[in-house]
């Protein structure tokens, strides 16, 4: 059933060029050598939609350009070559504004790129190549506070002196009075329930849910809408372009009221989309599944969807007792489908404010798990790092945890070429797998796994775009036994039915019935292993998965 596979022949002369040699006809031993096995429809195409495979940079630690170990925007565009071999369809960058923290996420200036991160040229630059290889690229909105070393904030301090004196304001003064939540008397602030903090040494206060440097923004004001379209129609502008935002926090609007938060996120889905008809924004709502459904009804396209992530998500659950849990893939798959169909579901494994997820001793289940997120519709996340298998178990003292999900990637273990420092407080983390030039050069590492999943997404829309069809066999298959070891979905994508049959047993081979269906590709956690088609049985070696279509 194997034939010549363009998706590994397009993959091969992606790494050559890469890698700067001369591209050449693989080897027959080079193609049997791939985690991949392509049957049918192998070409890979991206469609202009946002069902797309994003990959998280955590800009400082991500790839240095310039010798200081600091990650910066030449950096990454440097790597955009790697990226989109990887697979992936777009970027989304932690944020990069102008800012006293390493981490960015309190904007001095949401007009200057940091000078740590580069220039606004940079960005153009960035922006310029990254469509060129049809990769997508969003920025982190961080619009519900500021620091409190923004000349926003300093403004509204100084207006709100005059109003508490009783002066007359100007225009601008009446607008900046209203831009922060502030609360005139120490009761009113504790009456709110929410955190704050005195403002100075002034009789007043101000709202801080974060830090004490992250002043929060009073979205009653039509002043703050005004502002926060004016950043987002600077990026978007053709002259930098970017794709859309990831909104931060979108809890934190109105701390405690989902409904207004709901209608906030509709104006600024609105601000979006006025610049690019098909501008893409994800929202983080770290929350229950119920009131993340809530969220969707503001028609931003995504949320992230808390519900899969980390050790305790679905997707890991599925995976903690060999094949006997697999339906909590099944009924978590359904649930994700459910409460986010009115919108692009954006399931993930960890991030940027989370501990890594990782099987530090068993490195296929690593691969697996990353297998299952990438089988379902939606647009997935992966967190940079994910790729290489990078962990985050050594926690450093005190209140830095965080500083361990955000180590340095690992390049050149010889040469240390683009290596950054680790951020501020960080311990040193295990490496568990090698580095990305090693595993680049390895058919069965994570990378090269990672890399054939992001594949198999873009050569088959109907896995990041078909919906799961009810049925016996669906259900039957996910009853928590370890006598069924593969569970079969089936997907709907215009009109047509595909089955995804998925071996979640780690140590065994296993066979089902495919009367009806014919392959159209298979994926392997080893080169090794075996998938096998013979008559109307399909055979797959553990944790293999197999895609198949009506006859």
């Amino acid at each position: 059933m194997r034939k010549t596979n363009p998706a590994l022949l397009s993959l091969f002369f992606l790494l050559t060029a890469c890698q700067g040699t001369e591209s050449e006809k693989p080897t027959e031993a080079q193609e049997e050598l791939s985690l991949l096995e392509i049957y049918e429809d192998g070409n890979e195409t991206i469609l202009d939609d946002n069902y797309r495979n994003y990959y998280e940079i955590f800009v400082y630690s991500y790839a240095d350009s310039n010798g200081d170990k600091i990650g910066d925007l030449n950096g990454i565009t440097e790597k955009l070559d790697c990226i989109k071999e990887s697979g992936y369809t777009g970027i989304w960058l932690t944020p990069i504004f102008k800012s006293t923290t390493y981490h960015k996420y309190d904007a001095v200036d949401y007009f200057q790129i940091d000078p740590t991160f580069g220039t606004m040229e940079d960005l153009k630059a960035l922006v310029k190549k990254a469509h060129s290889l049809d990769i997508k690229v969003i920025l982190d909105g961080v619009f519900n506070h500021t620091s409190l070393y923004n000349s926003w904030y300093e403004s509204a301090v100084l207006a709100h002196n005059k109003y508490l004196k009783g002066q007359t304001l100007s225009e601008e003064e009446t607008k900046f009075n209203t831009l922060y939540k502030f609360y005139d008397s120490e009761e009113e602030a504790r009456a709110s329930g929410h955190k704050y903090y005195q403002a100075g040494a002034n009789p007043y206060y101000y709202e801080g849910n974060f830090d004490r440097a992250m002043p929060e923004f009073n979205f009653d004001s039509e002043f703050t809408y005004e502002l926060i379209q004016s950043v987002i129609d600077f990026y978007m502008a053709p002259e930098i372009g970017i794709d859309g935002f990831r909104l931060d926090a979108v809890k934190y609007y109105y701390l405690g009221e989902n409904d207004k938060n709901v209608q906030v996120l509709t104006r600024i889905e609105e601000m979006m989309r006025e610049n690019n008809p098909n501008a893409y924004g994800v929202g983080e709502c770290w929350d229950s599944n119920t009131t993340i459904e809530k969220y969707y009804q503001s028609e931003l396209d995504s949320f992230f969807y808390f519900p899969a992530a980390g050790s305790d998500g679905y997707i890991a659950i599925s995976v903690n007792n060999k094949e006997k849990l697999k339906g909590n893939y099944y009924r978590g798959s359904k649930d994700l489908e459910a409460k986010c169909q009115n919108g692009i579901p954006a399931p993930f494994l960890n991030n940027h404010d989370m501990a890594r997820l990782s099987y530090s001793t068993l490195p296929d289940l690593q691969k697996f798990v990353f297998a299952l997120l990438g089988m379902s519709k939606c647009t997935t996340f992966h967190y940079y790092g994910d790729d290489i298998g990078m962990v985050s178990t050594n926690l450093p003292s005190g209140d830095y945890k965080d500083s361990s999900y955000r180590t340095h990637y690992y390049w050149d273990d010889d040469t240390h070429e683009s290596e950054c420092q680790n951020v501020p407080n960080a311990v040193n983390q295990p490496q568990i797998m090698p580095c990305y030039k090693t595993q680049r050069e390895d058919p069965s590492s994570m990378l090269s796994y990672i890399t054939a999943i992001n594949k198999l997404r873009n050569i088959y829309p109907f896995i990041a775009r078909g919906t799961l069809v009810d049925g016996n066999e669906a259900e039957e298959s996910a009853n928590n036994s370890s006598k069924q070891k593969i569970l079969t979905l089936t997907k709907r994508y215009e009109e047509k039915d595909y089955k995804v049959m998925i071996n979640f047993s780690d140590t065994d081979e296993a066979s089902c019935d495919i009367t009806g269906y014919k392959p159209l590709a298979g994926l392997k956690i080893q080169c090794d292993n075996t998938i096998k088609f013979e008559s109307n049985t399909l055979t797959l070696s553990p944790h293999s998965i197999a895609l198949l279509k009506t006859e």
